[in-house]
Formats: structure tokens, sequence, C-alpha cells
């Protein structure tokens, strides 16, 4: 199959869009959800049935019918269940990972080679690559996008959202796949921004809680409320996110796991072994803390329009480095990711991605903006407000513009 410079698309698509709110729009989407008469490969294509998908999941078809040209499908990892997407390299830092498991969508946008593109995200999957890549990137409220079509992993916590070089075209995108007219994602004159305790207290690399602080200090100044909030549940709802995770991705693949688990990729097959069954007291305590969390957050959205934290805690990893370094301490690299976007999915409610900043090797630095529940458009309004406070992104030359 075709490949590009930085290997993150899969396979190319010829097609032109004619008229609609995204005419001209070049699209890549990830090989999880199917595009028509192209295979759905997973990135694992010794698991894949490697026969042309018989037509367009509804998201994708939505794109089309608003004008969007569907021109690629972008590597994921191994049946979204991981945060590297070691097949791709990261355009913005080439010897630090891209991200998971869209990370061939983030990549292809980095690289230029799409205008937008779809991706899928059960612990972070969309934000994280995002972060990674300085891109933009939406997580959506589960069950607002339609999953028909997509290869589930966790079933009560997939969902589906569009990634961007900017919060315009991300809005763009969600307004095609919602079948709805244009989201207003202008900055306000105000916002009610909440940063939690938890995450305050949380271990974060200097560079990061840096960036962070920065950039809330900017809103502040832009005229956001900035306040502290309290998220006891956020304490345990990472570690809840992933063990839910684990049992349904576990009962999702487990006729194949059974059949062949050496065809699995060795970091899949771990988690899938060491997955509690989903009627098991783990899961039933990972409920619970869900149940809790949804109620702290309900509570705190009844005066607060967003939470703005870090997207990722550390700097992002060097590809083959596993565990990282974050603050001095070692983690292991995918709890390390995911403890900052876990909790968001389990919860159900709408997160975003936004470039901020850079280390200071000028590795990309990512800010993240949580809602409410079917809150999309207010957190779109708050990471433009955020993309504006921080200049953006040269789409040239792919360095952070000044």
């Amino acid at each position: 199959m075709p490949t590009d410079p930085w290997r993150a698309l899969v396979h190319t698509i010829s097609g032109e869009a004619s008229g609609g709110p995204l005419h001209g729009l070049r699209v890549g989407v990830k090989d999880l959800i199917a595009v028509e008469g192209v295979p759905r490969l997973l990135g694992a294509p010794e698991l894949a049935d490697p026969t042309p998908q018989p037509r367009d999941a509804v998201c994708v078809a939505r794109l089309r019918r608003a004008g969007a040209a569907i021109v690629a499908t972008t590597a994921t990892h191994a049946l979204a269940y991981g945060i590297v997407t070691p097949q791709t390299v990261n355009p913005r830092v080439p010897e630090r990972i891209a991200g998971g498991s869209s990370g061939g969508s983030a990549a292809a946008l980095a690289a230029g080679l799409v205008d937008g593109a779809l991706g899928s995200d059960t612990g972070g999957s969309i934000r994280i690559p995002a972060a990674c890549c300085a891109v933009v990137g939406l997580k959506t409220t589960l069950g607002l996008v339609p999953v028909d079509g997509v290869q589930p992993l966790a079933p009560s916590l997939d969902t589906v959202g569009p990634m961007a070089r900017d919060v315009a075209t991300t809005a763009r995108l969600l307004a095609a796949l919602l079948e709805r007219g244009a989201f207003d994602a202008a900055p306000p004159a105000a916002l009610r921004i909440g940063v939690p305790l938890q995450v305050r207290r949380a271990r974060l690399d200097p560079e990061v809680r840096s960036v962070w602080h920065t950039v809330l200090a900017a809103a502040a100044a832009a005229g956001a409320q900035v306040v502290d909030v309290d998220v006891p549940a956020l304490r345990e709802s990472h570690a809840a996110n992933g063990r839910l995770l684990a049992a349904e991705a576990a009962r999702t693949h487990a006729t194949a796991f059974a059949a062949t688990p050496q065809l699995f990729p060795a970091d899949v097959r771990e988690r899938l072994a060491g997955a509690h069954p989903l009627d098991s007291a783990p899961v039933r305590a990972a409920r619970r803390v869900q149940a809790e969390l949804c109620d702290q957050l309900a509570r705190i959205f009844d005066h607060t329009d967003v939470l703005v934290t870090p997207t990722l805690p550390c700097r992002i990893p060097r590809v083959g480095v596993d565990p990282i370094m974050v603050d001095g301490h070692g983690e292991r690299l995918v709890s390390a990711m995911t403890r900052g976007t876990n909790s968001w999915n389990l919860a159900g409610v709408p997160a975003g991605s936004v470039p901020a900043g850079s280390d200071d090797d000028g590795g990309p630095i990512g800010v993240q903006v949580v809602g409410p529940q079917h809150g999309e458009a207010t957190v779109l309004t708050a990471m433009a407000l955020l993309e504006e406070l921080c200049g953006g992104l040269d789409p040239v030359s792919y360095r952070f513009a000044t």
C-alpha cells in the first residue's frame, strides 16, 4: 500500500467532494472506522478482515454529505488499544512518539497531508496524539456522534470525534458530524474556568506546569474567572476507567483472543490477559467511582463553564522509552500518558486538546478543556479563546508562531 514520508497514512483514497460546508476539505479517517471500498485493518492486519468495507460508517457518510473529500485512512495503534501508534512518526518531533491510538490522524494533520481527520477516543486516543503532534482534537460526549461502522473497543466508553490544525475547522467538522448548523467558536467576553485541585497537586513535569499556569494567567487577564474546584473522585477515576476499559476490551475481543492470542501485539495481549471480568468486584467498584465522578461534575458545572488542565502530565516521551520520567519519578508509559485524559471518558463528558506551548527542546505541550455533557459548544468556545491567547501554530513550518 502507498506510504507517505511520515508513515502516517495507511491507504490513500482518490475522491472528489462537491458543494457543502466542508467542500474542499481533505479528511483522513482512522483505520478503525469503515470507509466504503477500503479494507479496515485496525492497526493489526493479521487480525483484520481484508475485505473492502461495503459502506461508510455513519460519521464518514455525514462528512461526505457535507462535502468533505475522504482522501486517506490513517494509522491506529493496534485495535485502538494503546497510546503510541508505533508505525507512525511524529512530524513535529520525530524522535518522540506521535501518541495514540489516533496517532496517524494527528501526524497526517501535523504534516499537512490532510485538513481534518476523524479519531476515536476511549481513554485519551484523540487528545493524546493531538497534544503530541500539536494539533486540535475533540473527544465528544458519549453517544453524541454515532459509532455505527466503528470497530468497538470498550462500548460504554468509545467515542468518535474531529481533529484539525485549528479550533475553527474542528468545529466545522463537528457540525457536519451532528448534521447541524455551525458552532460558534469565537472567543467569549468572559468564561468561568475551573481548575481541579487534584490536578494542581498531581505530579507534572515543570515545563508542563509552567505552560498550564501561563495559559490560566492569560485567560484570567483576558477576563475569564479562574477558580479552583474540588473533584475528589479524580483520585480514583483514572484507574477506574482503565479497569472498565480493559474489561470491556477483553469481552470485545474474547473470541479472537481465545483462538489466536499469538496474533495480538505483545502490549495489547498483556492488557487483555490481565483484564478483570465485567462482573468482578474491581469493575463494580469502577462503576461506583464513575457515578461519583458524574455527580461531582454535575454540581461543579452548575457554576463553572469548563475545566482546564494539562492534556499530558509530561513531556512527549521519546520513542521506545518505557517507563518514563515525570518530574523525576518513573512511571509506566500508558499510566502516565492517560492519567490526564481517562477520567473524562469515565464521565462521558466532552474534552478537547489545543496546542499551548512547547518544552525546552521544542516538543509540543497541549492543554485540555473539559465541559459538561453535551457542552461541546462551550468547550469549543473555550478552546478558541486559549488558541487565540497562545498564538496558534504556523501551519507551514509546523513551528510555534511568535
